[in-house]
């Protein structure tokens, strides 16, 4: 992962199912680059909770810098500071 160009550091614990990305500011990692990557080495991608910069538009989640578009899987609720918390259904 760490090898993924916009990977700042990785982290994997194969104990918990989970890899921990920090990703370099101003990336283009799409989503689905990394969830490619974890399928190519032999596991399986499930649920997957990123903070993102970008805008709603037609119902969708338009991610800042990669043109990623995420469709909403429940409604998006304020979190504070004009910050926004929502849920994407990605495949």
């Amino acid at each position: 992962m760490q090898k993924i160009e916009g990977v700042q550091t990785a982290r994997v614990s194969l104990k918990e199912g989970l890899t921990i990305l920090d990703l370099k500011p101003d990336n283009r990692v799409r989503l689905s680059r990394l969830r490619e990557v974890i399928k190519n080495n032999g596991f399986v991608s499930k649920d997957a909770l990123i903070i993102a910069r970008g805008a709603m538009r037609d119902g969708m989640f338009d991610v800042s810098g990669t043109g990623e578009r995420l469709t909403i899987g429940a409604p998006a609720a304020a979190v504070d500071d004009g910050r926004w918390r929502l849920t994407a259904i990605v495949k």
